[in-house]
Parts: structure tokens; C-alpha cells; sequence
């Protein structure tokens, strides 16, 4: 387990692995601090997104407040961060949710825990805040993640430990991890970054945020109809009216093409718009049915009834999820699944609908 302290050092910014002498006696009390809040790599991947939600929405405010690194972004023009607090009068942190290792710089606090080196790109996240991102292939296995308590100093006595809420409802703290007892005016800090536990859950393996959970359900319904279906006109009518009540819903199957080759899943009837609308919003009673840039009808749902997380698939060898191995999608047009070797598998099956990580 990698542990690291901010209690007593100021780290340079991405330094998040290398361990400074005079901290090897914080090892005991953080890797207590760290069991006692352990996370997997999706919770973990979890509570980084929440730290710099919580730091955005309640110390930054603005959108518009942020500052130009000037580094490049990977998709064009240059990066831009926020930073949460002034090191110079909060030099301990008080109630900041990054840390002063990142010099509460928020976007870099979260992708040097998250990812391994690579381009970072940049866009918009939900609320209009700049936010960074790398390849998925560059996604730490085991990442780092934030443990808090109320006290700068971790050697402290007086120092107890504060736990998010687990379901991450909110930006407040508790004293216990059941987020039954609310810290009340009690100030937090940082105390140090723990790694996540290993897991071996194919969701939390193949984890992704809810923007790449959009893009891997896209990538789905696309291949379906490129690769299964064929022509536009190839649907079957549902019978089901369309919300508007002008038609009756279209949709397409893939249950021609062969069994291990199907980019929706059986509990969707290899149905694709139909997997394609139950992913991305909740449960109604119809849909309203459009068409596609490509001509295919596709289906959506009231904006009220979106999914805050997503449900993507996850692909492997075998029908069965704890048999055979886990396959990574191709990137864009390409509709193939990979083997963690990087050969196209030549037979694949959705095994299960996984939740995004918000």
C-alpha cells in the first residue's frame, strides 16, 4: 500500500510516489487511517471526483475563475485549473479538499492520482468547469485517493478521522464511515493519500466516468448497426407508440449476426435502441424516436429521466462473467475488442451493465 502524508511536507505537485525520510514514521498511523478507510479502485476513483466536485462548487464557485497553465492540451488550445485555496494564508489546508502537495491546484490533484503520464485533454464537465482527462489505458490500476481528518497534523492527538459520506451525497463529513454522525463546525484537512485496494470486480477493472460511459454506450449502438444490421432500413416496428403519439417505435437486432459477436446484451434482447435508452436514462413509459446522422432511428427519453451514472457494457471472452477474460473496446470507428495483449479478439460477449463513477 502506498502511503503518503501532507501533515509535515510540502510535496512538489505529482510527487505522489516517492516517500520523503522524516515521514517513515507517519507509516503506522496513515496505513491505520488507510484501513480504516479503504477504498477499491472505483470508490477511490470515486472520491477523487468528489473532492473536486465538492472543491469547484464550494470554494472556486465560478467557472469562469480559473487560471491558464499554459501547457498544451491534447486536443487543442492550453490547459486551465483552478486553485481551491491561497497556500500563503492557508498554508495547513483548513477545509480544502485538495491538498497543499498539489498546491490545491484542483484539475492536477485529481489526474496525477488517477492516471499514469500522458496527453491530457480538456473540456467542459457538467456544471461548465474546465476538467482534464487522459486515455483510459493510462488509468492507474490502484489509484490514489484522499484521507481527511480534523487536524493538520496527522501525529496530533487530537487529530480524529472525518469520512465523506459513502455514497458521496454531499461535500460534508462525518465521524464514521456509515456517514451516521455528522461533523458538525468541525474543520478538515487532508491528512494523506492512500492506494486503493486491488479488486478483481470486472466493473471496477473496467471502470469509466460518466463522459466515457456516454462514449462506450455510443461505440455500442454504433457497431451494433454498422457491423449486425446493416442498412437503415433494416428495423422491426415495436408496435410501442412513441411519446409523441405520431408513430410507433423502430428498433434494430442484432440477433442474425452470431451470438459472440453482439454489441448489446441478452437482457436487452440484442435490441439496440432499446439497450441503447435504458443505458442512458431511467425507466419510462415509452420514448421519443428521432433519426441518427447516419438515418438510423434512434431513440431518447425526457432530460429529467437521465441516468446521473450511466450504464455502460463490459465485454470478454466467454458469456459467463467469471470465466474468460476482460476485453477493451476499440476507440471510435473502430468496433473491434481487445485482449490485454492488443490482439483483436475474433468473438466477444456483453457480460454486464456497469455503473459509471460520478
Amino acid at each position: 500500500m502506498t502511503l503518503l502524508t501532507n501533515a509535515r511536507a510540502l510535496f512538489a505537485a505529482f510527487c505522489v510516489t516517492a516517500w520523503l525520510p522524516q515521514q517513515a514514521d507517519a507509516q503506522p498511523i496513515l496505513q491505520q487511517r488507510c484501513s480504516a478507510d479503504s477504498r477499491n479502485p472505483s470508490q477511490a476513483e470515486a472520491r477523487l471526483h468528489w473532492a473536486r466536485r465538492c472543491a469547484l462548487t464550494t470554494h472556486v464557485i465560478a467557472p469562469g475563475a480559473y487560471y491558464d497553465t499554459y501547457a498544451p492540451a491534447a486536443n487543442g488550445g492550453t490547459l486551465k485549473d483552478y486553485t481551491e485555496t491561497d497556500s500563503s494564508s492557508n498554508w495547513s489546508g483548513m477545509n480544502a479538499y485538495t491538498s497543499q502537495g498539489d498546491n490545491f491546484e484542483v484539475n492536477a490533484s485529481l489526474i496525477s492520482k488517477l492516471y499514469m503520464s500522458g496527453p491530457t485533454y480538456q473540456g467542459l464537465d457538467a456544471n461548465g468547469y474546465y476538467e482534464w482527462w487522459r486515455p483510459a489505458a493510462r488509468r492507474k490500476s490502484r489509484p490514489l485517493y484522499p484521507v481527511f481528518g480534523n487536524h493538520y497534523d496527522l501525529y496530533s492527538p487530537s487529530n480524529q478521522q472525518l469520512y465523506p459520506h459513502p455514497q458521496l451525497l454531499n461535500c460534508s463529513f462525518y465521524h464514521d464511515p456509515n456517514g451516521t454522525v455528522l461533523a458538525a463546525g468541525s474543520s478538515f484537512y487532508v491528512n494523506g493519500l492512500c492506494e486503493a485496494a486491488p479488486s478483481s470486480d470486472r466493473c471496477t477493472i473496467d471502470r469509466l466516468s460518466v463522459r466515457e460511459a456516454k462514449e462506450r454506450i455510443d461505440w455500442a449502438r454504433q457497431c451494433g448497426l454498422r457491423q449486425n444490421v446493416g442498412p437503415p432500413s433494416a428495423w422491426f416496428d415495436t408496435g410501442l407508440p412513441a411519446l409523441d403519439q405520431s408513430t410507433t417505435l423502430k428498433d434494430y437486432s442484432e440477433t442474425a449476426a452470431p451470438d459472440n459477436r453482439r454489441y448489446s446484451g441478452p437482457s436487452m434482447n440484442y435490441e439496440v435502441n432499446a439497450a441503447y435508452v435504458s443505458s442512458l436514462y431511467k425507466s419510462g413509459t415509452s420514448a421519443y424516436q428521432g433519426s441518427d446522422a447516419q438515418g438510423y432511428y434512434k431513440w431518447g427519453r425526457d432530460p429529467g429521466l437521465m441516468r446521473q451514472r450511466p450504464l455502460y457494457p463490459i465485454f470478454g471472452t466467454s458469456p459467463d462473467i467469471n470465466s474468460g477474460a476482460l476485453l477493451t473496446p476499440g476507440l471510435g470507428s473502430d468496433c473491434n475488442l481487445y485482449s490485454s495483449t492488443g490482439t483483436a479478439s475474433s468473438f466477444f460477449y456483453v457480460n454486464k451493465y456497469c455503473e459509471s463513477i460520478y
